[in-house]
């Protein structure tokens, strides 16, 4: 076995036990995935060197273990994403994303470092899961330059995971019967719909969210049977495969706004 794939081994076994209660998949099934990346024979060598890089990278950084867990994480489920979506056809970019300058890195290594980044300060691991689909489909994709990545990332780690429910709810708001936000009778209940209806008129206020009529300067007025994603929003939708949000997590969602 090579020194590489020994790196990218002791990065992703140190989060062994998050694959399982946040990801649902056995540790061995990553191991195939990351190692088929380091290969390259499949990915290529651009997709095979930016693993190498920040894998280097992060073993080499001071990192809390709990810190560790989370990028090692994300490097596992990326390489499990890309793998995927080669096997179901797909085809890495081919514009010069993966191409090195002369100081041996590439757009690629500039990305991948700011998912695992964010990855690492992340204190909600339910979104890492998101964020490492997100990593994987910009490998995909030349219509999102350096430029519209480093913000997709930006954006995705400033969300709650809350948020991300929300993202997902717009996507068909009608038909979860979603009404105008109103405060619930019991103190408790109320302070949570309050909250919860701040995070939704941030992402409005961001431009992630729209409605039909508007503008909204309340978030006791929004239509939310009228919700819908915009501007960035689809493309985060899409690329982080938010549709795959465990159905319970968002019915606790759906639960407060009726």
């Amino acid at each position: 076995m090579s020194e590489e794939k020994d790196d990218s081994f002791q990065l992703v076994d140190a989060a062994g036990d998050l694959f399982g209660s946040l990801a649902g998949v056995a540790l061995s099934v990553v191991h195939q995935g990351v190692a088929g990346l380091f290969g390259g024979a499949v990915v290529g060598p651009g997709v095979a060197h930016t693993f190498k890089y920040v894998t280097r990278l992060f073993l080499t950084r001071l990192m809390a273990q709990r810190e560790q867990k989370r990028v090692g994480l994300v490097v596992g489920l990326t390489a499990l994403a890309i793998q995927k979506r080669i096997d179901d056809g797909g085809t890495i970019r081919t514009d010069d994303f993966f191409d090195r300058d002369i100081t041996d890195r590439s757009k690629a290594d500039e990305i991948a470092e700011a998912v695992l980044i964010s990855a690492q300060r992340e204190h909600e691991e339910r979104k890492l899961p998101y964020l490492a689909n997100l990593l994987a489909y910009i490998a995909f994709e030349s219509r999102i330059d350096v430029g519209m990545a480093n913000y997709m990332i930006k954006t995705a780690s400033s969300l709650t995971y809350r948020q991300y429910c929300v993202l997902s709810v717009a996507m068909s708001p009608a038909n979860v019967g979603l009404q105008a936000g109103q405060p619930h009778n019991q103190e408790n209940v109320a302070s949570q719909v309050m909250t919860l209806l701040a995070e939704i008129f941030d992402l409005y206020e961001q431009r992630l969210l729209g409605f039909s009529r508007g503008p909204i300067l309340d978030p006791y007025d929004m239509p939310l049977e009228q919700l819908r994603l915009t501007e960035l929003a689809p493309y985060l939708h899409l690329a982080m495969k938010l549709d795959t949000i465990p159905s319970e997590d968002i019915a606790s969602i759906v639960a407060l706004l009726r």
